[in-house]
């Protein structure tokens, strides 16, 4: 009988009447081979691409459009033949006609999954064959390209299998279509929910939660949690030749689901047709899968729609109805009966006592989630977000294996592992006590409303073993000891002047920035003067202490590169060559210990300390430091003598200064005029040589003198909203000195002086 089952002459009888599924395969698989391919090598040529640049082209295109556009047809040709072929499940008739044909249940289950097989792979393979047929007519065709050919239909293939037993799996475990297809959506979405919902209450309880990053779990969530998210992971990573581990991972899948749907088909009861669920413990399994995280995301909503201490009763409501309810729907469809909506009550308590511990595990950070810090034996490196407090912009530089290009990544990505913080043998005692401090002070309750104004930073730790975590962390008073672990202890000092080791015949250009703000290209049609400069820095950057990056620039320079890199495929241009160029920039600042570099701008004549600028008026807006900035005052001073100790005090607000002066009022706005108008430059007032006739101005207003480090607060946007300051300003506002939020300090204006 097995012999008859896989024959040819059964496979024709049992396809009469199916034709159409084969047939419309045929086409889709046309159209995404032949068709597309086709396409593009006309579009190819009528763009001017020469027969060489065709030949990459059509390899690269086996690699990546071919992929999706046969992914495409191979998940309708799962959906189509799964449901085709086991739908008949959901009707007891049916049922009742093939459970009484002599034919066990495993033969039955095999020789549909072997049909459905026969009616993918043929057109195909057909398909695929006449594609590369093509290809060889035009001069296409290579042992390279039939071994791609190969391995795409070996992973077509596998997305098909996958896809089409998770399909299986679903129908033989579910008896009527609507629980088939709630099923089907939440096998395919739940990571994305899950993800989600763990995203909301990590935001809304954990003070160092970092939710704009995917790793450890929430990466897994979105990528790899579904047989349809793993999929797209690895299509993403196949055109890069990263693809092995995420191959072998759907093939275990697909022998696992087989194994499931080939056990859920054969145990299936005849008489389960109809019914929402087959097997018992599967319903309870899907009932609390579902009822938990439901009652969870509820309580989220009601949270975060509350303000002040009803939000917290309002959150228990919440968690409490969404459970309920949740419960009560799932067995109003199970029962499809509305009277069973209060059905299960021990089954109630249970879902509400996980509810419960769940969401206690985020109020009251049971797992210790801000207070974590990796061992420092375990940290291979760290990256850290510098821009809050660092205004300093550079490049990581490394040429590629053959010499000839440049790969560059600048620290904007500076969660790329070519931005990363290491020393020798991981990270430095002094770097790893600074982040411990600031660990410390990110979980301390009672500080939250400093935090408004502290500096905010995202932290990642790359550990030894390959694991990731993510950090979010409010580092005020701790930025000197770690920025100084960084430059002494880490590779920071290496990273921002790499520019130094590359040849100096790619240097463009030079721009700087004077004390005043104002911007200047500087010995553009003098290379010997640009060459002197870069090795005056040179010697200055290798004489520096560690302190002497810690103190503030007051002008910078930025220095531009052009870079040969290796033109992508994607962004090939018909008749030119792969070699493309790139403008690459370090802006840096100009530390006053570089007295080399200084001395060579001096012959520039443009002003490098703010004693140099010109200034007749200076006027300071005073103002009570509150949320709003509300002001109090604004005075002008001409007076020569006036001038002279204000301009003492003003320091200009370049972010990345740590020094021990580096503390200016935030309760007062300077504004500096020359002849030529206002400066534009943003200054500020160090407390520390605060002229006496100012103290005795904020003394006749009343106002408190507060003050922060004068590299700026940056505030993340998804951590610190209006409304989140409000909030603790309206409980609190007895007890809470006013600050001032200070903005980010201006870019330099670009002026060119050809």
């Amino acid at each position: 009988m097995r012999s008859r089952i896989f024959s040819s002459k059964h496979i024709k009888t049992i396809t009469k009447g199916q034709e159409w599924i084969p047939a419309f395969l045929t086409l889709g698989f046309l159209l995404a081979f032949p068709v597309a391919a086709l396409v593009k090598l006309g579009t190819w040529r009528t763009m001017g691409y020469t027969s060489a640049e065709i030949s990459v082209l059509y390899a690269h295109l086996w690699k990546d459009g071919l992929v999706m556009t046969g992914m495409v047809v191979a998940v309708i040709a799962a959906l189509m033949n799964s449901i085709n072929e086991f739908i008949y499940l959901y009707s007891g008739k049916k049922t009742d006609f093939y459970h009484g044909l002599p034919m066990k249940r495993s033969e039955m289950f095999t020789e549909r999954v072997v049909t459905g097989l026969i009616y993918y792979i043929v057109p195909y393979v057909v398909m695929e064959f006449f594609m590369i047929c093509i290809g060889a007519t035009r001069g296409f065709f290579s042992l390279k390209i039939m071994g791609m050919a190969v391995r795409m239909f070996g992973m077509h293939l596998l997305i098909y299998l996958v896809i089409y037993f998770s399909i299986v799996l679903i129908i033989c475990v579910t008896g009527n279509m609507l629980m088939g297809i709630l099923c089907l959506m939440g096998m395919y979405l739940y990571g994305i929910a899950m993800n989600m919902l763990m995203l909301s209450y990590g935001t809304a309880f954990l003070q160092t939660f970092a939710g704009d990053r995917r790793y450890g779990i929430f990466r897994f969530l979105i990528n790899y949690a579904s047989p349809g998210t793993l999929v797209l992971s690895m299509l993403n990573e196949y055109a890069y030749g990263n693809a092995g581990k995420l191959i072998a991972a759907i093939a275990i899948l697909t022998v696992v689901l087989a194994l499931l749907s080939w056990q859920a088909y054969v145990r299936r009861p005849s008489e389960a047709a109809g019914r929402s669920m087959v097997y018992r413990w599967i319903a309870v399994l899907v009932k609390f899968m579902v009822v938990v995280p439901t009652g969870l995301g509820v309580g989220w909503i009601f949270y975060t729609f509350t303000t002040g201490k009803s939000g917290m009763i309002w959150w228990i409501f919440g968690l409490i109805l969404g459970t309920v309810v949740s419960h009560g729907l799932i067995e109003t469809i199970y029962h499809m009966s509305f009277q069973k909506f209060f059905a299960r009550k021990i089954q109630i308590v249970i879902a509400g006592v996980l509810v419960a511990c769940c969401a206690l595990i985020y109020q009251k950070d049971l797992l210790h989630f801000d207070s974590y810090i990796p061992k420092q034996e375990e940290i291979a490196s760290v990256n850290i977000n510098t821009s809050a407090f660092d205004q300093d912009y550079y490049e990581a530089v490394d040429k590629t294996d053959d010499g000839k290009f440049f790969n560059f990544v600048d620290n904007n990505k500076w969660d790329d592992a070519r931005m990363a913080f290491s020393g020798e043998n991981g990270i430095g005692d002094q770097t790893y006590a600074a982040l411990k401090n600031i660990v410390n002070s990110s979980c301390k309750e009672a500080e939250i409303n400093e935090r408004v104004y502290s500096y905010f930073t995202c932290v990642k730790y790359t550990l030894k073993s390959g694991r990731v975590i993510y950090r979010n962390y409010w580092a005020g008073e701790y930025l000197k000891p770690l920025m100084s672990g960084l430059y002494e202890e880490e590779n920071l000092k290496k990273m921002k002047f790499s520019l130094l080791d590359i040849d100096e015949k790619y240097l463009n250009s030079l721009y700087l920035t004077d004390a005043g703000g104002n911007g200047y290209r500087i010995f553009q049609n003098d290379e010997s003067k640009m060459s002197e400069l870069m090795e005056a820095m040179r010697k200055d950057v290798e004489e520096a202490s560690t302190d002497d990056f810690l103190h503030a620039p007051e002008v910078r320079i930025d220095f531009e590169y052009k870079l040969p890199v290796k033109r992508s495929v994607a962004a090939m241009i018909p008749g030119e060559s792969e070699e493309s160029s790139n403008y690459v920039d370090w802006v840096l600042g100009i530390y006053p210990s570089f007295k080399n570099t200084l001395a060579i701008l001096k012959e520039t004549g443009y002003p490098l300390t703010i004693d140099e600028l010109k200034i007749n008026k200076i006027t300071l807006n005073y103002n009570y430091g509150d949320i709003n900035e509300t002001p109090a005052e604004e005075v002008t001073y001409e007076k020569p003598e006036e001038i002279e100790a204000l301009q003492k005090a003003m320091v200009v607000k370049f972010s990345g200064y740590f020094g021990d002066d580096a503390e200016v009022s935030t309760n007062i706005d300077v504004s500096a005029y020359t002849e030529q108008g206002e400066v534009m430059n943003v200054f500020g007032l160090k407390l520390s040589e605060l002229p006496d006739f100012v103290q005795d101005k904020l003394d006749e207003l009343g106002i408190t003198q507060n003050s922060v480090q004068i590299a700026e607060p940056m505030v993340s946007d998804e951590t610190v909203t209006d409304d989140y300051v409000e909030d603790y300003y309206e409980d609190d506002n007895d007890d809470i000195a006013s600050q001032a939020i200070i903005g980010g300090a201006d870019e330099p204006t670009s002026i060119s002086l050809e």
